[in-house]
Parts: structure tokens; C-alpha cells; sequence
């Protein structure tokens, strides 16, 4: 076995088989060259491997017995469809994050804070702030 293979292999009877990533640490996984992520983006991953490269491949994959096949646009079929409670959560919080997008100063500097601490707020920050606790207070609604 080389460098890379010897972490996700291990000898059995003669022959090398994979290891069990459970048992793995997260460094392993990453040295092999894998990175976080879910298993229906890993899925869609897989689909796009198998199809060439291909999204548009994946969309008219063929292949409705492959166990991968329903999960190949990246989300589950079997998920059942938010609430109306779940969704009305997510306006909200759409909404907030909105308000306070528009009130809060850009992080990117334009050279205007070239050589000011870190620490330096800038002169409107307490109107924003204040403007933000409002905003949360009010329960902002689209």
C-alpha cells in the first residue's frame, strides 16, 4: 500500500479492503481528499460522476432502479413538505436577516478604513443598532 491508500485501507485475509469510516477521525477523511458534506449532495456528486460529468445527464438519467436515483437532483423525495408553521418561521427569519442586512454597515472595506483599529465602530453604528433591535422587536414580516 502508498501513503494515501494505507489511511482508508486495511489488510484482511491477504487482501486490502476499506476502512470503516466510522471509525475514522475527520482528519483521515480530509487527507484522503474527502470533504464535509451531506449525503445528498454526495449523492448528487455520485450521479454526476457516474453521468460524465453531466448534469444535464443526471436530469434525464434512465436508470430507475439505481438505489441513487431519486436523490439525483439533490433532495429527497421522501422529505415531506414543510408546514405552514415551518414556512412562516422561514419568512420571518428571511425577513429579519433582510432588515438587518440593510441597517448594518458593509464589511468591505473601501479603503476608507485603511490604518482605523479594528475596534473603531463607525459613527452611525448606534443608529443602526438601534434600528435593529426595533426591527426584531416589531417581528418584521414580509
Amino acid at each position: 500500500m502508498n501513503g494515501d491508500r494505507a489511511i482508508g485501507l486495511e489488510r484482511r485475509d491477504g487482501h486490502d479492503v476499506g476502512r470503516d469510516p466510522r471509525g475514522m477521525t475527520a482528519e483521515e477523511l480530509t487527507e484522503l481528499g474527502h470533504v464535509r458534506m451531506n449525503a445528498q449532495k454526495a449523492l448528487r456528486l455520485r450521479c454526476i460522476d457516474c453521468s460524465g460529468a453531466s448534469a444535464a445527464a443526471v436530469r434525464a438519467c434512465a436508470l430507475v432502479r439505481c438505489p441513487a436515483w431519486p436523490f439525483r437532483m439533490g433532495s429527497s423525495p421522501w422529505r415531506p413538505p414543510a408546514s405552514e408553521a415551518q414556512l412562516a418561521q422561514a419568512r420571518t427569519l428571511a425577513a429579519r436577516r433582510a432588515v438587518a442586512a440593510k441597517i448594518q454597515p458593509s464589511r468591505r472595506c473601501s479603503g476608507a478604513t485603511e490604518g482605523v483599529a479594528a475596534t473603531t465602530l463607525p459613527a452611525r453604528h448606534d443608529v443602526a443598532v438601534a434600528r435593529l433591535k426595533t426591527a426584531l422587536a416589531t417581528k418584521v414580516r414580509p
